[in-house]
């Protein structure tokens, strides 16, 4: 399946996509986990190398308009994870990973500027729209699944309800697992990544799966039930 991580603007995505694709490479269930960097700043590619994060899965450059064309989906409990380039700038990239994505996680702070930029942006369409647009493009003809991470949030906050609920109300589907503010995530950029599946990545691979976002085994499945 192909994981695209996807937001307007900076909004920890590309280090949120390289902490989820770690906890999920170190899951119970084992995947197989390839990385593509769908983003002109090849910020996750040049994190993924030997020198400085070195991944223990490949991150290959995908920003192009023909993504679609280019990428072969994975299958099985094989996971591509899909740094995207930002909506606003490269539209483009995104209209064609959106074709494709098997589930769409749109990374947001809980604050007013990260909701005005994906729901009202004054000079750029909103990010449901977007979502909608791709759906007569896809092979189900619907737009895909897709849910909202919450990051860089801070304990006890009102906040983060605040804006859970606000996009809820704007009919988006939004985690319980949120990423809280740390030095551990905003630091982590070009250094290895250790242990992600004892951070709040971990708990948010958990919910993904009894969630039903994720491929399981045959036990796993009935456990979710």
């Amino acid at each position: 399946m192909l994981i695209a991580n996807v937001s307007p603007r900076t909004m920890a995505k590309t280090t949120d996509t390289a902490w989820l694709a770690h906890a999920l490479a170190e899951d119970e269930e084992q995947y197989e986990v390839e990385g593509f960097d769908a983003d002109h700043s090849k910020q996750f590619y040049n994190w993924g190398k030997e020198e400085k994060g070195d991944f223990q899965f490949p991150v290959h450059l995908a920003a192009s308009a023909q993504f679609h064309k280019e990428v072969v989906p994975p299958t099985g409990k094989s996971i591509g994870m899909v740094d995207c380039g930002h909506a606003e700038n490269h539209p483009h990239i995104t209209d064609s990973v959106l074709r494709v994505a098997d589930l769409v996680i749109l990374h947001m702070s809980p604050t007013g500027a990260d909701w005005e930029r994906i729901v009202e942006p004054p000079d750029a369409t909103p990010f449901m729209d977007i979502l909608k647009r791709s759906a007569p493009l896809r092979a189900t003809k619907r737009m895909p699944t897709t849910w909202v991470l919450l990051n860089r949030t801070v304990a006890n906050a009102s906040s983060t309800g605040y804006y859970r609920e606000e996009m809820a109300k704007e009919g988006y589907d939004v985690f319980t697992t949120v990423i809280p503010r740390s030095e551990l995530f905003g630091q982590s950029l070009g250094f290895p990544i250790l242990d992600a599946r004892k951070t709040a990545f971990g708990a948010l691979v958990t919910e993904m799966k009894m969630r039903g976002l994720l491929p399981v085994t045959k036990q796993k499945e009935q456990e979710a039930k």
